[in-house]
């Protein structure tokens, strides 16, 4: 297997695997508010969040920025919780508003900073770094379309088949992701008192 498609892979591999729990809940929390119709801004908005992983990462590998990962950890799942907390505003609800865009490439640096000491030790000692940006992010972008497909799949049985209301479903997947966040957040507190 070439170095692209080994990059490729790890990125997608990333994504869809339980301990990427946090990326999941993430793209969750930004589709929550989308119905069907709406299935190109779910992409953009989640191409938005890939975009400021990826600008985080090239950072990180370029040493321009440095961070404490404790607060990193808890950042990650505080995004999350602002997020889902964004849903149950009015503002936040409206499917035509583009802040979601900016709010998941924000919040995405951050999360890509999350992912930096990963990616830095896949990498380690290797001078393809910079090669296997591309294909890493072009398979977390891939995971994250993976997702993207199977809560449109759920959303389609439940809007068509159901019959529910689009509130109702953004206010349990908003909840749920609430809920875990939170969990995450207080497990990962980085403050002493």
């Amino acid at each position: 297997m070439s170095n692209f498609s080994t990059y490729l892979q790890l990125g997608y591999e990333h994504i869809v695997s339980f301990d990427a729990l946090d990326h999941i809940l993430f793209i969750v929390a930004i589709m929550a508010v989308y119905q069907l119709k709406h299935w190109l801004r779910m992409i953009i908005a989640i191409s938005f969040f890939a975009l400021g992983h990826s600008v985080s990462l090239a950072l990180a590998a370029a040493g321009v920025v440095d961070f404490e990962v404790e607060l990193i950890e808890f950042l990650i799942p505080a995004t999350i919780v602002f997020t889902a907390l964004i849903n149950l505003t009015k503002g936040g609800r409206d499917a035509r508003s583009r802040s979601k865009y900016w709010l998941a490439g924000i919040f995405g640096i951050i999360h890509g900073l999350g992912f930096s000491n990963y990616y830095g030790m896949l990498t380690m000692g290797e001078s393809t770094y910079w090669q296997a940006l591309l294909p890493f992010n072009l398979g977390v972008e891939l995971g994250q379309l993976a997702v993207v497909l199977v809560f449109l799949l759920a959303l389609l049985v439940y809007e068509f088949f159901l019959n529910k209301k689009l509130r109702d479903w953004s206010l349990f997947w908003s909840g749920v992701v609430f809920g875990l966040s939170l969990v995450m957040c207080i497990e990962n507190w980085p403050f002493n008192f």
